[in-house]
């Protein structure tokens, strides 16, 4: 008699025992689906200056000057490195600025053709290169840049007309990659311009005026980087014939490095970037050729690195 009611009892737990379990495999997936869906805290780095931020460097002579393996690999683009990016222009008159056909609203890959036209690149293209192995998927790039501007006019005080626009862009792409499941955290702030400033009655103003810019990208981006100063990356100028005072706008970004470790300067002529050669048949001094642009992200990825999440 005992055998049989242990038999029925053996034979009632084979019959439930698919539902014990599916209700503990449920369990298990459930947790995974949880895990997986728990917010992933990934850096940012802003990118922002005149048209060497924007990008005027040609991609068409990067075949030639670089190579065609690298071409092929800057056009595939690199899809573990994500940039938002928004570039314009001051045109002629005093604040008239005009949006490059160059933009995106989303994180797209960084590849060729975000600089102020399909056919252009900046420096993303040179930090995608540099980091995209090491920092896959963790690292994602925000650019709002404006070619021909100044610091003096369009930058420096918060109601310069380039200012507000560029806090607006970076808290709202901070927004969507909230919205996409992360957690961002703004690591360094990259600075490419002067080249406008480069004249009389605009460099004498520049260390002041560059003090203040990053004081107040310090102030209005701090709950965005972790309530910390956000590292202030600037890059020096070309020693183009085009910018008459480059060498007293070097010193004033060199000076204002001087007083924190959260304020690096690149040396760009010490690192031997030109833009003398390219394109080809005409020259475009103003802006960096192809293998300089690149060396440019190479640079600005240096400088920002020990700042990112290990």
């Amino acid at each position: 008699m005992v055998y049989n009611i242990n038999m029925k009892k053996f034979i009632k737990y084979l019959l439930l025992s698919p539902m014990m379990f599916s209700v503990i495999g449920c369990g298990n997936q459930t947790k995974s689906e949880e895990k997986s869906m728990e917010p992933k805290p990934v850096d940012v780095v802003v990118i922002s200056g005149q048209s060497n931020a924007v990008g005027c460097t040609h991609a068409k002579c990067i075949t030639r000057s670089i190579g065609a393996e690298a071409y092929s690999t800057y056009m595939t683009g690199y899809n573990d490195i994500k940039i938002a990016y928004d570039c314009w222009t001051k045109d002629e008159g005093p604040r008239f600025y005009s949006q490059n056909k160059s933009k995106d609203e989303t994180f797209v890959k960084v590849m060729l053709g975000q600089g102020n036209g399909l056919g252009t690149f900046g420096p993303e293209i040179g930090i995608a290169e540099a980091l995209h192995e090491k920092y896959a998927d963790r690292l994602f790039l925000i650019k709002y840049a404006c070619g021909a501007s100044n610091l003096k006019d369009d930058w420096a005080q918060k109601n310069s007309p380039m200012y507000p626009r560029l806090i607006e862009y970076v808290k709202k792409q901070m927004q969507n990659l909230v919205s996409m499941g992360y957690v961002p955290t703004i690591k360094a702030f990259c600075w490419m311009q002067g080249e406008g400033d480069s004249w009389d009655g605009y460099y004498q103003e520049y260390k002041d005026n560059l003090s203040g810019f990053a004081a107040n990208i310090r102030e209005d981006l701090k709950e965005l980087s972790g309530n910390k100063d956000v590292p202030f990356i600037d890059a020096g100028i070309s020693n183009s014939k085009d910018w008459q005072y480059y060498r007293q706008v070097n010193n004033a970004k060199q000076e204002f490095a001087a007083e924190s470790e959260n304020n690096i300067y690149i040396d760009t002529i010490a690192a031997g970037m030109h833009t003398n050669v390219e394109p080809f048949d005409t020259p475009d001094t103003c802006h960096y050729d192809t293998e300089s642009e690149v060396l440019l992200g190479h640079l600005f990825a240096d400088a920002f690195e020990p700042f990112l999440a290990k």
